[in-house]
């Protein structure tokens, strides 16, 4: 299992590749080296899988295999959980980046796909297919008028690596998808959202892979939190980035 060297780019905080046996997801984790406060994922609602191919995007470190989620088309489908070192406002800026792709379409559009910050019972941000939208982007979570924000990208077999910067110190929320991995990318091309302020005072210290209401089945792969830019990238790109 590859990780990151924390202090060579920032603070790491999460990293998973699953790179685990085929079969349950749950009980697997955390890989070798992990950071301080990742733990075992468990599932919460049905079973979530360890699929046995991983996903690819170019730049991007893959080590073979992928987590996969079924959903239902009339409620909540599959739901794993792992905790990892608490995220507060004190971390100023967090970057979370992962692999996503649509593995199996389903017969007619809707439903969510994501990887939430946070579980249902806390504030939380939505990251991945957006509920009823059938476009990547960022969800609040709240219900609200403006809580979300979607990408012109729909869901597709096309693999995809979304990229969030959660700015704590200025309550923003930014989204960039496919952004180059050897390049810090650019606010201006960023979709952008407004943080709660409830997100901002809890923070998060759960990381949530979730699908429902939808008959698709979805990958998740190298999903990764850290301070930097850096820390969601590979050490190869990471070496190599331009300095802001």
């Amino acid at each position: 299992m590859f990780l990151f060297a924390p202090n060579a780019h920032g603070d790491l905080i999460f990293a998973d590749s699953f790179d685990y046996l085929k079969g349950d997801l749950a009980g697997n984790g955390p890989p070798p080296g992990s950071p301080p406060g990742q733990v075992v994922w468990q599932t919460f609602n049905l079973a979530p899988q360890v699929a046995s191919f991983g996903l690819e995007f170019g730049g991007i470190l893959s080590l073979g295999k992928s987590a996969a989620l079924l959903g239902l088309p009339s409620t909540n489908g599959d739901k794993a959980v792992a905790a990892l070192g608490p995220v507060t406002a004190n971390d100023g800026t967090v970057w979370v980046a992962f692999l996503i792709r649509k593995a199996l379409a389903p017969r007619s559009p809707g439903g969510y796909a994501v990887v939430s910050l946070g579980n249902n019972v806390t504030p939380s941000v939505g990251i991945g297919m957006l509920f009823q939208k059938d476009r990547y982007g960022l969800d609040n979570n709240t219900g609200a008028q403006g809580a979300r924000v979607r990408t012109a990208v729909a869901p597709s077999r096309e693999t995809v690596w979304l990229v969030t910067k959660l700015d704590f110190e200025n309550g923003k929320e930014f989204l960039w998808v496919n952004p180059s991995p050897a390049l810090e990318p650019e606010i201006v091309d960023a979709y952008e959202n407004s943080m709660t302020a409830a997100f901002m005072a809890a923070g998060f210290s759960e990381i949530v892979l979730v699908i429902g209401y939808t008959e698709a089945t979805f990958q998740f792969d190298e999903l990764r939190v850290g301070t930097t830019f850096a820390d969601v990238v590979n050490p190869e790109v990471a070496d190599r980035l331009t300095p802001r």
